[in-house]
């Protein structure tokens, strides 16, 4: 890729290497021309603070992609509270040790990007009825991590804003590719005035914006066919 959009000389570092949008936001990153680290499980863990900082030493990203989550997912039996300390130590603390690893070579090397990868979740509670399954539960503690990227987002950007670091999040619905449950997807999409879930292209070309506008900083770029519009 080429013009408004190029990464040419950019290095980026994804986490969560094993995830279902990994693999999305590394080809999309090259594509532009960017350089990608992959990191996740199982050799590399975004709660092992030592080993970030020791990555860091050596790989200063322009673009970080704060990826790494975890959660419940719907024919799991799960409970509203439950696994909730370990989703948001996952999802969100995970996060914050990424930022406070790599921001101090940031700074060094003339600032860069940081994105964090929300969800609808951070705007809206679950919606109980959307899941075929009666006793499964939306876990609160993946709602709350989610939530909290947001905030996440607005301090680093009016922290480190000075040195030239932004830090947005790019929240989406579900996903197309999600090997999403097909009576769910029809309960769903009855409350999505576009009728459609998000795409491939929407995630890329999301992603995208976020890399390239410098001005785009402290805010999140909800993507969702306008679920959360009613």
């Amino acid at each position: 890729m080429s013009g408004l959009f190029s990464l040419q000389g950019k290095q980026a570092f994804v986490t969560g290497k094993t995830g279902l949008l990994s693999p999305i936001w590394a080809e999309t990153l090259k594509a532009a021309g960017a350089k990608v680290r992959l990191y996740g499980l199982p050799e590399e863990d975004v709660l092992d603070m030592s080993k970030l900082q020791a990555i860091a030493v050596e790989y200063t990203p322009n673009i970080i992609v704060n990826n790494a989550g975890i959660d419940n997912p719907p024919n799991s039996r799960a409970t509203f509270f439950g696994n909730h300390a370990l989703i948001v130590d996952v999802n969100l603390t995970g996060a914050i040790n990424v930022c406070q690893a790599f921001i101090p070579q940031m700074i060094q090397k003339g600032g860069g990007v940081i994105i964090n990868i929300g969800s609808i979740q951070g705007f809206i509670g679950a919606d109980y009825r959307n899941y075929p399954d009666p006793d499964f539960a939306k876990p609160v503690g993946y709602n709350v991590s989610k939530a909290g990227l947001i905030q996440l987002s607005r301090s680093i950007t009016t922290q480190y804003g000075r040195y030239n670091i932004r830090c947005v999040t790019i929240a989406f619905g579900a996903y197309v590719g999600g090997n999403l449950d097909k009576e769910f997807v029809k309960r769903y999409l009855n409350c999505v005035p576009l009728g459609q879930c998000v795409s491939k292209k929407d995630l890329q070309r999301t992603l995208l914006f976020a890399c390239a506008t410098d001005n785009f900083a402290g805010q999140t770029c909800l993507i969702d066919g306008g679920y959360t519009s009613w």
